[in-house]
């Protein structure tokens, strides 16, 4: 399993329940209306911003980061009361922000594999 081969993020996003990919850092206020809804009742859930559904990175620009971090973490706070785990994910030179809903130690286990790749973690 290598970092830099797309089915290996296509695997990450299939290990979930729920997944929900945006191409764009910043999804519309609707859209993220919708994750919070549809990540509600998930049994483990994952959002990545900068991933096209196929898996592919288009990735975010680094300073867009710090506006998706305090929006996204603003939201979690506010939106629901589920434990949710926010980083960055560094993939052949881009930047991937993930979500994961219900953040559990089991759920957190498909990551394991992008270790070396993750930075900027925090529960909110």
């Amino acid at each position: 399993m290598s970092i830099h081969d797309h089915s290996t993020l296509a695997a990450l996003i299939k290990a979930y329940e729920k997944s929900i990919v945006f191409e764009e850092s910043t999804p519309h206020a609707l859209s993220v209306a919708k994750i919070f809804t549809q990540m509600r009742w998930s049994k483990g859930g994952l959002v990545l911003l900068g991933v096209r559904r196929d898996g592919t990175v288009t990735g975010l620009a680094p300073s867009e980061l710090p506006a998706v971090y305090t929006r996204f973490e603003r939201l979690c706070r506010d939106l629901t009361a589920t434990s949710i785990k926010l980083g960055t994910l560094i993939i052949e030179d881009r930047v991937v922000v993930f979500m994961v809903f219900n953040a559990t130690h089991r759920l957190l286990a498909p990551l394991r594999h992008y270790s070396s790749c993750i930075s900027n973690t925090r529960l909110v």
